[in-house]
């Protein structure tokens, strides 16, 4: 079935995606969601000097994390500033397409195209690799 005609109809109203996708959607946006902790316990213990470091290095899920500093923005006490950090989460629009996915229209909504399908998939297959 091509995406263009596909049309998923739930008993709340109309889709973006079919249910094993929206599944895998689902399970792609919480391990974002546990990288992103654990790329904040990685990140307090890399700033920690040498020395005062204890146990093993805490590891992350590379698929969401890329090797680029990132200036987080913050405000302190009413301050606008920014927080560096060494690597930048990415989150390859999970957030978004679980929303769209996960929130049912009355009305007909454009399916996703086959191109967004094999990155969700290739994703999944990636990150739940990693967290086997």
């Amino acid at each position: 079935m091509s995406s263009v005609n596909a049309e998923y109809k739930s008993r709340w109203g109309y889709h973006p995606c079919s249910y094993e996708l929206f599944l895998k959607l689902k399970t792609l946006h919480k391990l974002y969601w546990r990288t992103l902790y654990d790329f904040h316990r990685w990140h307090r213990w890399w700033r920690k000097q040498e020395q005062n470091r204890f146990g093993p290095e805490p590891k992350f899920c590379s698929s969401f994390v890329k090797d680029e500093i990132w200036y987080k923005p913050v405000r302190f006490h009413g301050e606008h500033g920014f927080k560096v950090y060494p690597k930048t989460v990415v989150d390859h629009e999970i957030l978004e397409l679980y929303r769209m996915a996960r929130i049912a229209s009355s009305v007909r909504v454009t399916p996703f195209d086959d191109e967004r399908r094999r990155k969700i998939e290739s994703l999944y297959e990636e990150v739940t690799t990693y967290f086997k």
